[in-house]
């Protein structure tokens, strides 16, 4: 699935700083200091919502040059990679990982090959079968 992200310019320049964005993985992984075992077991806490939901829901955002984040987009689609909105039954448990993933926070900025700070996407995929959590990416 592929995401164009459009900014307010006033906003992204204040945001970004006016410099670059990379993918979460140039040159190394986003740190936010816990490792992912940690990260998941708090995931696997905070998502509670009863549901039969079947697929995936990803939520993705951005690490400024600072350690911020902010423009978080949440996307949903079904097993088969097939794009699915936001329904009044899985509400609850949308907002229960957008609120999940928000606590990750505070994040370390990412540093280039010349150890300067950057900006970066990053992103958590969670897989449901029928309402259970069976995998959260990336690991």
């Amino acid at each position: 699935m592929f995401t164009v992200f459009v900014f307010p310019k006033r906003i992204a320049v204040a945001f970004f700083g006016n410099k670059p964005i990379f993918p979460y993985y140039h040159p190394t992984s986003p740190n936010n200091g816990k490792d992912f075992y940690t990260v998941k077991k708090e995931f696997h806490k905070a998502i509670t919502a009863q549901t039969t939901f079947n697929g995936i829901i990803t939520v993705n955002f951005f690490i400024n040059f600072k350690g911020e984040t902010d423009f978080y987009k949440t996307q949903l689609c079904d097993l088969n990679y097939k794009p699915l909105p936001i329904t009044k039954d899985i509400e609850l448990l949308c907002s229960q990982i957008l609120l999940a993933v928000k606590q990750t926070s505070p994040w370390k900025p990412q540093l280039d090959e010349q150890r300067n700070p950057i900006n970066s996407r990053k992103f958590y995929s969670f897989r449901f079968n029928n309402g259970k959590l069976i995998e959260i990416l990336p690991k």
